[in-house]
């Protein structure tokens, strides 16, 4: 008896010390000032590009502004067509902070800036500029959260946090294929995907790398579809039914590793290989 009194005694001390460990580990966040802080440098960088944009005309200038529709990036595909051959790379250097910028404060509109790569710099530089800013935007979030606001995401979306800790934790073994199949798919938005990731330890590089891969085909689209942009009257003319299906077959493909049952097929493939 007494010594299983002992022992409850120093499991008891063991889990105590384990909770004291993790809160000493959890370091408190960064206070909101920090955030104002980084939310002001960035829009001064910006300002100052636009004030090393090249001279518009003020007709020009007073239509320039962030796009919130179609009809918005029509405009400016017209405006900045003019501007960016003679000035490619600070148009490049400016269209690539704004999307970071976006992307890293969770602000709608990449959206129409990736149609907007298509119809300035074409496929071949739109396609992987707009996967490398939207990678390094949603990194930034990423950070943000880590750092700074992850009290904030903890105390206004707890439903959402327990159910997406409970499939992260059933898909921690292929998490890599579950954030890819997250990032093709609808099924959460990428703004909260950014921001509880690192809440529920998804590592930084392996969250860096789904994103990359996974934003591929919906990035492909919109910048293809920038190409002609004048033709595009509603995202039906985007996402039309092949482009869907296309879609669906990518995420299954990507989800499939994380089932237990192809998961098994595979372990015993690659342990008959072994043997071999």
């Amino acid at each position: 008896m007494i010594k299983s009194s002992n022992n409850n005694t120093t499991t008891t001390t063991e889990s105590v010390n384990n909770d004291i460990t993790s809160k000493i580990k959890e370091k408190e966040p960064l206070p909101l000032s920090v955030l104002l802080f980084i939310f002001s440098i960035s829009i001064a960088i910006i300002v100052f590009l636009f004030i090393n944009f090249p001279s518009l005309s003020p007709e020009h200038k007073s239509l320039l502004r962030l796009p919130k529709n179609f009809r918005d990036v029509k405009t400016l595909c017209d405006i900045l067509s003019q501007y960016t051959d003679d000035n490619y790379y600070i148009v490049i250097m400016t269209f690539g902070v704004i999307y970071i910028f976006l992307q890293a404060f969770s602000i709608p509109g990449s959206i129409f800036l990736s149609f907007l790569s298509g119809g300035l710099f074409g496929i071949k530089v739109g396609f992987p500029l707009v996967c490398i800013v939207a990678t390094v935007g949603a990194s930034c979030s990423y950070l943000i959260s880590h750092y700074i606001c992850r009290n904030l995401v903890k105390k206004f979306f707890p439903e959402k946090l327990k159910l997406f800790s409970r499939e992260i934790s059933a898909h921690r073994e292929n998490l890599f294929n579950y954030l890819i199949f997250l990032r093709i798919t609808p099924f959460l938005p990428n703004w909260f995907i950014n921001l509880s990731s690192p809440i529920l330890d998804v590592p930084l590089g392996l969250f860096a790398m789904g994103t990359f891969l996974g934003i591929m085909p919906a990035t492909f689209l919109a910048v293809k579809a920038g190409l002609s942009i004048q033709e595009i009257q509603q995202p039906s003319d985007i996402f039309d039914m092949k482009s869907i299906l296309t879609m669906a077959a990518l995420s299954i493909l990507s989800i499939l590793p994380t089932l237990k049952p192809v998961r098994n097929q595979l372990d015993l493939l690659f342990n008959k290989q072994k043997t071999h």
